[in-house]
């Protein structure tokens, strides 16, 4: 779907950039709340560059542990697909399969990330980054390639007065050799802005995507807007929709999460 870490993970850390400098909101936990856990159901479909329709019901549990700098983020999804293809990390690969509707756990996510500095000025800060694949999700039923996967980068913000939060992402992504899925490595990266345009409500626009993870496979490059609100020190929702930019893309994405900080 998107990223080259995917979709999943894009939309948690995309949504949340403004956040990620100012520990004081509630998306980011303040010291006495250093965790957030969120529950995002969510809904991809399109050709995804092959003449069948794809379809994946998402529905990732996320906790995200943060003190000072440091930000570890946990997540591990329940997913059900459908069509001719499998997906790993959030993209859709093609190869093997019926058109059936599969379901069962998805692959558990760690990654951990660390702000060297803070924005000021022209100057963005800089947050290197690291995630790892460990393959829980069933080989036999499209839900992943049963191989561990690792992405490494950086990510920088800065602030544009207190209301405008512009931000850029890249990343290296290694994909584990699944046999007769010919993977290779890829650039991943996310260019975005997040706008603080009322009282505890946040609209960010990202364009997100990465290199092709399989050969004779196009880029996947898409659009995503999402909205973010505070009801409370504790309680917060979002919601986004993502639309796919080239032919590996889903033609349509929906999101709609709640989250809490303790």
């Amino acid at each position: 779907m998107a990223q080259g870490a995917r979709l999943y993970l894009a939309i948690g850390i995309a949504t949340s950039a403004i956040v990620a400098g100012s520990p004081g909101t509630a998306f980011g936990a303040s010291p006495q709340q250093p965790f957030r856990i969120s529950l995002e159901p969510a809904y991809f479909a399109g050709r995804f560059g092959s003449a069948h329709m794809f379809r994946v019901y998402d529905l990732p549990l996320s906790v995200i542990y943060r003190r000072s700098r440091l930000r570890i983020h946990v997540e591990l999804p329940y997913v059900a697909i459908s069509g001719t293809g499998r997906i790993s990390g959030g993209a859709v690969l093609r190869g093997g399969h019926q058109r059936r509707i599969r379901r069962g756990v998805g692959d558990l996510w760690l990654s951990g990330q660390y702000r060297l500095n803070q924005a000021a000025g022209i100057l963005p800060s800089v947050s290197p980054f690291l995630k790892a694949k460990i393959p829980l999700a069933a080989r036999s039923k499209g839900l992943g390639t049963g191989k561990e996967d690792a992405e490494f980068g950086a990510r920088l913000e800065w602030r544009v007065g207190g209301q405008i939060f512009p931000y850029l992402a890249l990343g290296y992504r290694i994909n584990g050799r699944a046999r007769r899925l010919r993977l290779h490595n890829a650039l991943t990266y996310q260019i975005g802005t997040s706008v603080a345009f009322a009282d505890h409500q946040y609209l960010t626009a990202v364009f997100i995507g990465h290199s092709a993870f399989q050969y004779h496979v196009g880029i996947t490059n898409s659009l995503v807007i999402a909205y973010n609100v505070i009801l409370t020190p504790t309680w917060g929702l979002e919601t986004y929709v993502d639309h796919g930019l080239s032919r590996n893309s889903p033609a349509i994405g929906v999101g709609l999460g709640v989250t809490a900080s303790f």
